[in-house]
């Protein structure tokens, strides 16, 4: 019961979060776990090593070491309730409009003195419990989602699934679409396409009709016609795609460069930390790569986890500390390794050659030339004068990146022809202070990649003054978490916007 694993909450506090878009914030639950609610915004919490979407109306109970990341253009907000023990009652989603006035009264109250006012402030904390644990219409359709979801091969009525969700049908299904943004029964076709989509790529040798069968429909060609309707290609055409089954085992986003010569590889990394709101991949690639068995490239990848996918090739680039190795000596005959190259279409090139899709190479190559072309002379007034320099604000250190010998800066500085400093590194990167920054008297600065939390937490610095860039105005900082012009999807992404973002994105104090 919820009384036995609460104490009053005499030491227990209340604050609130506020992360802006692209910011980080920390709560760590050592003494004390936490009840979170989203008040505003949206985002992800990530725990324990996974990713929980975070949205407006959404309470959580949390206990360990947690992040908070914001990916909504509104200021995400948060409220957090220091809490002895950890709960297992379920959380009620609740509205803003109701939730907040009860957070703030138990603020304000929990900053009286007197015996009295702490009286106060234990029951508004009581009252706050019960209005977050009582369950809602909302709950109610969560968990039909949830339900639909997990039974997918069973076909629900409207009648059904509103007598579940204590609901008359009518009510039910305004509820659900008003909700969810569809009725139930295209929630239910949405999800049998995306597990028939993940059959279909890590399952070798299935049919058509087994996956029909799995998502719940007996009619293979009924679930032809639905499929080809919702993706624009029959599933024998999906499945063709997967034919050659490749799996990419690589610290690298090989499957920008399969994905441009049209195969979708079986296996491929992702990294959740970096791309935690588009499921460990660039936005770009999220939609492409649905089926495909991503694996957590920031861990040790495990053989297992790969050779589970039966794929017929397997394309491994080196990585870090030798893993892997063991995949090699039982599977020579399949694993094709690509020595670390120059160039993005390098990589193009030899993976077109090992698939027999040489033909494309050309025309991938002359659009992203044009591209660039065009990037270059709409930027053509910015290239004219002073020179530049490249850095990555990050929470402990900040990176000041050379000139060549990785796919941004060769972009930016060889082919748009933007002027480095002189004093800049050769390639790679080096970590330095302000001091240095400051020194090295950089006219323009462009800073990517980056954090806004940890851009502003660096500007409040008075040794950011000095750098010659900011009293200029010079310093510009675009969106561009997903800049990563090492494949040929990546790069037509970036090239696509670079410019308008560049040019608007100068930092203001």
């Amino acid at each position: 019961m919820f009384e036995s694993q609460c104490v009053p909450f005499e030491n227990g506090k209340i604050s609130v979060l506020k992360i802006r878009e692209g910011e980080v914030d920390e709560i760590n639950s050592k003494q004390f776990n936490h009840l979170i609610y989203i008040a505003s915004g949206r985002g992800q919490l990530l725990r324990e090593g996974k990713q929980i979407p975070i949205v407006e109306g959404k309470g959580f109970w949390v206990s360990g070491e947690n992040v908070i990341i914001s990916n909504s253009p509104n200021l995400l907000t948060v409220y957090c309730l220091q809490i002895k023990g950890l709960p297992s009652v379920p959380l009620a989603d609740q509205s803003p409009a109701k939730a907040v006035s009860l957070w703030e009264e138990a603020i304000n109250l929990q900053k009286g003195q007197s015996f009295s006012e702490r009286c106060r402030y234990q029951a508004a904390v009581w009252n706050l419990l019960s209005f977050m644990t009582d369950q809602t219409e909302v709950d109610r359709i969560e968990e039909t989602m949830e339900m639909i979801k997990n039974h997918l091969s069973t076909p629900f009525s409207v009648t059904e699934l509103a007598g579940k969700a204590g609901m008359s049908p009518t009510y039910f299904s305004r509820t659900f679409k008003k909700r969810v943004g569809m009725t139930p029964k295209e929630f239910l076709i949405v999800e049998r396409i995306k597990v028939a989509k993940k059959l279909m790529v890590q399952n070798k040798g299935v049919t058509t009709k087994d996956v029909a069968i799995q998502v719940g429909l007996q009619d293979e060609f009924y679930f032809s016609r639905l499929f080809k309707k919702k993706e624009g290609v029959a599933p024998s055409i999906f499945m063709k795609r997967s034919k050659e089954r490749f799996a990419v085992v690589s610290q690298m986003f090989l499957q920008d460069h399969f994905l441009s010569l049209g195969i979708r590889p079986v296996v491929a990394p992702a990294y959740p930390t970096v791309f935690p709101s588009s499921n460990g991949v660039p936005s770009y690639l999220e939609k492409k790569l649905e089926g495909t068995l991503l694996l957590n490239a920031e861990k040790t990848f495990l053989p297992e986890e790969i050779l589970q996918v039966q794929a017929d090739w397997i394309i491994k680039t080196p990585l870090h500390n030798g893993q892997l190795q063991s995949i090699l000596l039982s599977h020579q005959q399949k694993v094709v390794q690509i020595p670390f190259k120059a160039g993005w279409n390098e990589y193009l090139r030899e993976i077109a050659l090992l698939i027999g899709e040489e033909g494309k190479v050309v025309a991938i190559e002359k659009e992203i030339d044009s591209l660039e072309n065009k990037v270059k002379n709409d930027l053509s007034p910015m290239l004219k004068k002073g020179s530049w320099a490249v850095i990555w604000i990050r929470q402990n250190e900040i990176r000041l990146y050379g000139r060549k010998n990785h796919a941004f800066f060769d972009l930016f500085y060889q082919i748009l022809g933007f002027e480095p400093h002189p004093e800049l590194p050769e390639e790679g990167y080096q970590k330095i202070s302000l001091e240095q920054l400051a020194s090295l008297n950089s006219d323009k600065l462009l800073i990517l990649w980056s954090q806004e939390t940890d851009v502003w937490r660096v500007a409040q610095n008075k040794e950011w003054q000095n750098i010659r860039a900011v009293a200029n105005g010079e310093v510009y900082y675009p969106k561009s978490y997903d800049w990563d012009p090492w494949g040929p999807l990546g790069r037509k992404n970036m090239l696509h916007n670079f410019s308008t973002s560049l040019e608007s994105s100068k930092l203001v104090y």
